[in-house]
């Protein structure tokens, strides 16, 4: 019976008022990022590089900051190393929804993305600039609702990342 009635029941969306007390992000928000970001990794490396062509749209001086810096824009979609790359974003931001009832592995994960990236030179208003293209990119292709989960979430996730840059130029 359990099995059938969990094609028939309502699939269970998450409550709206059990706010995690460290992210505050609630279950409805962690559902719809889940539900969304399955949707996003069937295609990871298409989708990275959507993200990443969109974000150098935007701020073609970032570009200098990467491996395939050499690459003219208009073959990104076909070129390896960027594609390769693309790829490894999606997978970052998969590691984050992948921990997101994991609070401690949460934070571990985006204090290490923020360090690692400063001996790269990226700054913290590049991660800015990416989690608003990242927001501006899903406002296209999600609901409303989904939408703000992410800005939830990733409002959370930048600010540890931001952490993680600072702790480093601290030393």
């Amino acid at each position: 019976m359990g099995s059938v009635a969990s094609y028939i029941l309502p699939q269970n969306t998450g409550k709206t008022d059990d706010p995690d007390p460290v992210t505050k992000l609630t279950s409805r928000d962690k559902y719809l990022v889940r539900s969304t970001w399955s949707k996003a990794m069937k295609t990871p490396a298409d989708n990275g590089v959507l993200l990443l062509t969109m974000f150098f749209e935007k701020h073609p001086d970032y570009i200098q900051l990467f491996p395939f810096k050499d690459i003219p824009q208009e073959e990104f979609k076909q070129n390896v190393r960027f594609r390769a790359h693309a790829n490894s974003v999606m997978y970052a931001l998969s590691s984050i929804v992948d921990a997101l009832n994991d609070n401690e592995l949460l934070i571990q994960l985006l204090t290490k993305t923020g360090s690692s990236h400063v001996p790269r030179k990226v700054t913290p208003e590049a991660f800015i600039h990416l989690k608003e293209v990242t927001l501006e990119l899903f406002a296209q292709l999600f609901k409303p609702e989904e939408v703000e989960a992410w800005k939830k979430t990733l409002d959370v996730a930048f600010s540890v990342i931001l952490k993680g840059v600072e702790s480093v130029k601290d030393t």
